[in-house]
């Protein structure tokens, strides 16, 4: 078996990258340097009142300023450069505008009252931008609603995101489906650095907070250009909270407490996040910890499923002139039980290192991204009495740099060379995977054209996109007579994928967007040698060595609109499979174990997502949301095994600025009618087909102001009327129903 990439020969490519593409030292222009400020006066559309704590960001230098009691922002020591600044208070629309560093002079910023928030994406460009101007769906969803409903997994935050579904085992995990496809098909990342979890099982959840978040961004379709081989089926990119600067050397300190229970399996919620900053050096801390009993359905209390998470994040950066740095540690453990297999006992610990440099340069932004993760799984089958039968270690460290260039022409772009190394160790009694290692290696290019801006017009008519990315990787497995590897097993992969998008806006709310796209995977260790009892599945898997790599080509349309009043988008897409590879029940029992084995063939997915809200009044939205999508397996007819029924969701939310001594005021009733869904055919794993059903979650809340502290109460209801359902993505399907009702109560206080 090869070395991982050693860390000397990764700093010295970062090293490289950074003087092939940093200009030589020269004078900055007029007004640049240590002088450059940006300032502003934030005030109320048609009223011009000052609007006081509003969170005044510069996107790409991750810089935050909050609005004085005058309404006035001010940020010292910018680097010249062009700059994204965004602006949000809650019950205000969001302001983005680019700027360009030295130039931006004092100006005003003008918020309306609505009850829409307009994040920009992140994610699903090299470039902060509006999500009318991307060629690929991509939604955003806020780190406020995960705080307030105190979700314990990232699948069950994104489970109302159009064209998103969620697996979920017990309440502490939950596994994301984007458009039918999970675990190494979806990219996870933490703040845009990529995670990896052992995701060979639709049980091995994302070991990441979602509560801790800024922003959860989801990007359906293929983004191998941008993310690799793994964000073939689409990207989750889970997005920290942005540092605070302070105005001059006086020091500021935000932040919030919360505690929370809920009813269904008595669970406990802490959480605890401060930030602050003196002058140019910001921290963040952030720690989360839930204690929880059995989860109970309509049938009872489901037992050993318990669970007891602590998760939390570090963060320091500093800015200036030349730039803004940061370097941060997420760590995140759960110690669960499974329902089924009886007795079974689940240990997860996943700790990230991660660093990242971004300086404006007269030639363009030089961006760096580092991360080092130990990820460890450990599974205790009742038999074994407290030892593990499994215990993986897997370290995963991943560089990319890249130069965001200036515009030449109408085309502004990204070149980056990327490293993804992982190195896998195997310990514990049973034999499920062998050790193995992977060295990953890329260079991308991306390039955003912008065309018919008119003097008239605040934004452009028609943007183009396209990209490329050349990907080699190596697996490389040591000798192992247990799984049939007497000389071991060696091998290459490489592919060429590639996007090109379309956007073309007919007016300020209106847009038209297509996007064609092409994603690649090589099979992973676990598919290519899986021998043995997988104990978390109550399983026999079976690996495939013969399996060759898989690639997909996606197409989509969108048309998207957002007006003060209304917001929404209609999607379709398909998605053509080469050689698509899936686990299939073989029908054989081993003991009273079912022998699931890894397949191929070419397959297709097809499907629409709908998203629509309009604010009816000043007080009450109304919104719907639906997804729906269809997909075959070419070889058999079938459709492919663990697929989401499709599904509606309505939403109606009385929302208000103040209703005596409260502020924020909010209530709010959600609908999810969810289709039945048949098994695939004879080899679906775990076939057990579910019935429709019909959940309505409940929602309300406030916040009281109290000299300095803000004060509040959320109450969230789960499934409010009780019903006895089974979800067709359920884990226990087999064996038992949904939670029934579950009512959570969080409080909060703000300082």
């Amino acid at each position: 078996m090869h070395a991982c990439f050693p860390p000397y020969r990764l700093v010295g490519v970062v090293l490289v990258f950074v003087a092939l593409t940093s200009p030589l030292p020269a004078a900055p222009p007029s007004g640049a340097g240590a002088g450059n400020t940006v300032t502003g006066l934030i005030v109320e559309a048609g009223g011009n009142d000052p609007l006081p704590g509003a969170q005044v960001r510069l996107v790409e230098l991750d810089r935050v300023v909050f609005s004085d009691s005058g309404g006035r922002f001010s940020f010292g020591n910018v680097p010249p450069g062009t700059f994204t600044i965004g602006v949000h208070l809650a019950g205000y629309s969001s302001f983005h505008e680019v700027i360009e560093v030295p130039g931006a002079a004092d100006f005003t910023i003008e918020l309306a009252q609505t009850q829409f928030e307009d994040e920009i994406s992140v994610t699903a460009s090299p470039f902060a931008v509006n999500r009318l101007e991307i060629a690929q769906q991509v939604d955003v969803v806020p780190g406020e609603q995960a705080k307030r409903e105190s979700t314990a997994s990232l699948g069950q935050a994104l489970a109302s995101t159009p064209g998103v579904a969620n697996i979920p085992t017990g309440a502490g995990l939950g596994t994301p489906v984007i458009r039918g496809l999970s675990e190494n098909r979806i990219r996870v990342l933490n703040d845009g650095v990529p995670l990896n979890h052992q995701q060979f099982s639709w049980r091995h959840s994302p070991n990441v907070e979602a509560s801790l978040a800024r922003t959860i961004e989801v990007v359906r379709g293929p983004a191998s250009v941008l993310y690799g081989p793994d964000a073939m089926g689409g990207v989750v990119n889970v997005i920290q909270p942005p540092l605070l600067v302070s105005h001059g050397a006086r020091p500021i300190v935000h932040g919030e407490i919360a505690a929370g229970w809920g009813s269904n399996a008595g669970e406990f919620t802490g959480r605890a996040e401060v930030e602050g900053a003196v002058g140019a050096f910001g921290w963040d801390l952030g720690l989360v910890h839930r204690d929880s009993g059995d989860m109970v359905t309509p049938d009872g209390p489901l037992d050993n499923t318990d669970f007891e998470q602590t998760n939390g994040n570090m963060a320091v950066g500093l800015t200036g002139a030349w730039g803004t740095a940061r370097l941060r540690w997420n760590h995140w453990e759960l110690e669960t039980g499974y329902y089924r297999p009886e007795g079974f006992r689940l240990g997860l610990e996943d700790d990230l290192v991660a660093g990242n440099l971004y300086m404006p340069t007269s030639i363009g932004d030089i961006e760096i991204k580092a991360g080092h993760q130990s990820n460890t799984r450990k599974a205790f089958p009742a038999p074994l009495e407290g030892v593990a039968a499994v215990d993986l270690k897997l370290v995963t460290t991943s560089v990319r740099a890249g130069l965001h260039h200036r515009p030449i022409g109408s085309f502004r772009g990204r070149l980056a060379v990327e490293y993804l190394g992982l190195d896998n160790t195997t310990r514990g009694l049973g034999e499920l995977l062998p050790e193995y290692s992977s060295n990953g290696f890329a260079i991308m290019l991306f390039e955003e054209g912008r065309f018919f801006q008119s003097p008239v017009l605040d934004y452009d008519r028609l943007i183009l996109s396209f990209g490329a990315r050349l990907d080699s990787s190596d697996l490389d497995v040591p000798a192992d007579p247990d799984f049939n590897l007497p000389d071991g097993f060696t091998a290459d992969y490489g592919s060429i994928t590639g996007s090109l998008g379309i956007v073309y806006r007919l007016n300020s709310w209106l847009s038209l967007a297509g996007n064609l796209g092409r994603g690649w995977r090589p099979p992973n260790a676990f598919e290519l040698f899986a021998q043995g009892v997988h104990n978390g599945v109550s399983a026999i898997q079976l690996g495939n060595p013969d399996l060759e790599e898989e690639s997909n080509f996606n197409g989509e349309l969108s048309v998207r609109v957002a007006t003060g009043r209304l917001r929404g988008y209609l999607t379709g897409y398909r998605t053509d499979f080469d050689r698509f590879i899936y686990i299939a029940d073989t029908g054989e029992v081993v003991g009273n174990l079912p022998v699931f084995e890894y397949r191929q063939a070419d397959a297709t997915l097809q499907g629409i997502e709908a998203s629509v809200e309009a604010s009816a009044t000043d007080w009450l939205v109304v919104g719907a949301t639906y997804t729906w999508i269809d997909t075959e397996n070419i070889e058999t007819g079938d459709r492919l095994p663990q697929q989401p029924a499709n599904r509606w969701q309505l939403r109606a939310a009385v929302e208000g600025r103040r209703l005596g001594p409260m502020r924020s005021p909010f209530a709010g009733l959600d609908v999810h009618l969810v289709d039945s869904q048949e098994v695939s055919g004879p080899d679906e794993p775990f076939g057990v087909g579910t019935d429709s059903y019909t959940l309505v979650d409940l929602r309300a809340g406030f916040d009281v102001p109290a000299g300095n502290l803000t004060w509040g109460l959320v109450l969230t209801v789960r499934n409010l009327l009780d019903e006895a359902y089974t979800d067709f993505l359920y884990s226990y399907k087999a064996v038992a129903q949904n939670p029934s009702r579950d009512v959570r109560l969080v409080g909060r206080l703000k300082f």
